[in-house]
C-alpha cells in the first residue's frame, strides 16, 4: 500500500516567489525524492467547508429530517445530495450522478445546506440554528 502524498501550502508573493507554510517539512520531503523525476502541480487553494459546517449539516439538518422521514442519516444524505447536487447522468451508462459534498467549495456547500433547510421547513421539520 502506498503512503499518502502530502500537500504543502504556500503563498505566492508579488515577485512570483513561493513562501511555504512548513518549509522544513517541505525540504525533508524533497530530500526523500532526491534523484527522482517529480511532478509539480500548482493551483489556487480551494476553500473547503469547516468541521463546524459539516457537523451542523449532519446534526442539525440531516439527523432531524431523517428521523422525521424514517431514513437512516446516510440514506437521507444520499437522497438530499441526489436532489440538490445532481450533475449530468453518466454519458456511457445513463446512470444518475451527483456531486459529492467534499468536492463542493464553501459557497456551494452553504447553498446546498440552505436548500436542505428549506426542504425541511416545507416538511414541517425545524432546523435549530446551533449544534
Amino acid at each position: 500500500m502506498s503512503q499518502p502524498i502530502p500537500v504543502f501550502l504556500a503563498t505566492i508573493d508579488t515577485r512570483g516567489r513561493l513562501a511555504y507554510e512548513r518549509p522544513i517539512e517541505f525540504g525533508r520531503w524533497l530530500g526523500l525524492l532526491s534523484g527522482n523525476r517529480v511532478e509539480v502541480v500548482v493551483r489556487k487553494r480551494r476553500a473547503v467547508r469547516s468541521n463546524r459546517a459539516n457537523a451542523f449539516y449532519w446534526v442539525a439538518v440531516v439527523h432531524p429530517l431523517a428521523e422525521h422521514l424514517g431514513y437512516e442519516d446516510d440514506e437521507l444524505h444520499e437522497v438530499l445530495a441526489m436532489r440538490f447536487l445532481r450533475i449530468e447522468d453518466c454519458p456511457v451508462t445513463g446512470v444518475p450522478r451527483r456531486k459529492h459534498t467534499p468536492k463542493t467549495n464553501t459557497a456551494e456547500f452553504a447553498d446546498y445546506v440552505e436548500r436542505c433547510i428549506r426542504l425541511a421547513a416545507e416538511l414541517g421539520v425545524v432546523v435549530e440554528d446551533r449544534v
